[in-house]
């Protein structure tokens, strides 16, 4: 563009600039009039070309209405993951110039990104966006979606940032990234910390019964963005999760509110081990025994539950026990917690305790408990201790006491867990053996080569 028509035009725009308060942002319209009637053939080019200059605090974006619209909303995209954490979009992106588009929260107000990798560096662009206006734009162009922005630097092969970070090809989603279409919500079950719980059914084809499931949703509107992340964090665990002692995770819907995590349905509403009542003693040991099964598994996976309690170790249709509620799980063979508030006390370990240490083996020590209450048919762990005083009363030596018709392969199996010194302690593979050599007057050593060959139902 010649200087002079340059500087005519950036003094129209200059004129026409309005302040945007929310976002500090400013812009111009330029409007065919008779200002421009007699300029040369460039100006006229830009207004055929339906031109819009916005002049933003680093510059001017040009409003590109020419490009090819797409009907199709954000929602329907393939390369839009809804709400997903910066950490869980980098592992999803294994090759430059492959991207997505996710939702997430910038500055305490809700945006969407482009996370790409380009030169095998992560990146993670904030969409700009002029609501009044329906405008999103990244630095040169703006469009009216979403949709139609990612398509002209796509198709264009315009940097979206420098000049070597192109969007090539999006990182699809999975089979486990739902839509909201998928799933219908019925009764309520219960609420958890974050929202209801509901019984619903997963339709996950065209020509396949839909299945019952239970969903999670998320309160989004009363949650703050690390209370998003935590609710996620569950069902980033799970994913890699498949154990037939274990709840299963059908997937995730993310693209708007509610969010939901869909799982597997235990056979009723109150269908935890805590909720059984007194159950003969080869039930007892029988769930038992499928809960270390399942934390065997866990331990094997690098997974820390750090909430291993009867009540959330669910009783399906079969009989078999499964784990469920991974809301503190994390990945990892150690974690050293900062935040000790809202911890189910009565369950941890010592060194849990005193410095915040979890491991495989503090889920150990939850796992004594967890026998405590099934073989006491329900009783609180140290219920005659008051909660406030519980933390030095258990450093200090109190450890729970079996109950008096706990036979005494089961005592030993406890006490393996109590031991105080994690290094010292059993790990789950450890009392898994303990199991089937304590009890194998019960057949126990059948019932494992039966659960293992993945027959679900039967009897001890």
């Amino acid at each position: 563009m010649r200087p002079k028509i340059k500087h005519h035009l950036n003094a129209v725009i200059r004129r026409n600039q309005v302040s945007v308060k929310h976002s500090q942002e400013t812009y111009s319209f330029l409007e065919r009039s008779s200002t421009f009637s007699n300029s040369s053939s460039i100006m006229s080019n830009v207004f055929d070309k339906c031109y819009l200059f916005y002049g933003l605090h680093h510059g001017l974006v040009e409003h590109v209405t020419y490009w090819k619209k797409t009907d199709a909303s954000l929602e329907d995209e393939p390369f839009y993951h809804g709400y997903m954490t910066r950490e869980e979009a980098e592992r999803c992106l294994t090759k430059d110039g492959e991207f997505m588009v996710r939702k997430a929260v910038v500055k305490g107000n809700e945006g969407y990104i482009i996370s790409v990798q380009s030169c095998s560096k992560k990146l993670h662009l904030h969409i700009q966006e002029m609501r009044q206006k329906n405008l999103y734009w990244l630095d040169t162009y703006c469009f009216e979606s979403i949709p139609d922005l990612i398509r002209y630097h796509q198709d264009m092969r315009i940097p979206v940032y420098k000049d070597d970070v192109i969007l090539k090809s999006c990182v699809e989603r999975e089979q486990w990234q739902l839509y909201h279409e998928q799933v219908v919500l019925g009764d309520a079950l219960g609420s958890g910390e974050f929202g209801l719980v509901y019984k619903g059914t997963l339709t996950v084809g065209l020509f396949t019964k839909p299945i019952d499931v239970a969903v999670k949703t998320l309160k989004t509107n009363t949650l703050n963005s690390d209370q998003r992340v935590t609710f996620l964090r569950e069902a980033n665990v799970m994913l890699k999760l498949q154990h037939k002692n274990v709840v299963r995770l059908y997937g995730v819907a993310t693209q708007k509110e509610p969010i939901m995590i869909v799982m597997e349905l235990a056979a009723g509403d109150d269908s935890s081990i805590a909720k059984e009542g007194t159950l003969s003693l080869s039930t007892k040991r029988k769930y038992c025994f499928h809960v270390v099964c399942g934390m065997k598994y866990l331990e094997k996976q690098q997974v820390m539950h750090r909430d291993l309690a009867a009540r959330n170790c669910l009783i399906d249709a079969t009989d078999t026990c499964k784990i469920s509620d991974f809301g503190l799980s994390l990945l990892g063979r150690l974690h050293k917690e900062k935040n000790m508030v809202k911890v189910p006390v009565r369950w941890l370990a010592p060194e849990t305790l005193r410095t915040g240490t979890y491991s495989n083996k503090s889920d150990v020590w939850s796992y004594g408990v967890l026998m405590f209450e099934v073989f006491s048919n329900g009783k609180v762990p140290y219920e005659h201790v008051k909660l406030g005083i519980l933390r030095n009363e258990v450093l200090g030596g109190l450890r729970l006491q079996p109950s008096s018709d706990m036979p005494s392969e089961d005592r030993a199996i406890m006490t393996m867990c109590f031991e105080n010194d994690p290094a010292k302690r059993s790990s789950f593979a450890d009392l898994e053996e303990a199991c089937v050599i304590f009890l194998s007057s019960e057949k126990i050593y059948c019932v494992r080569l039966l659960h293992l060959m993945g027959f679900g139902f039967y009897r001890v």
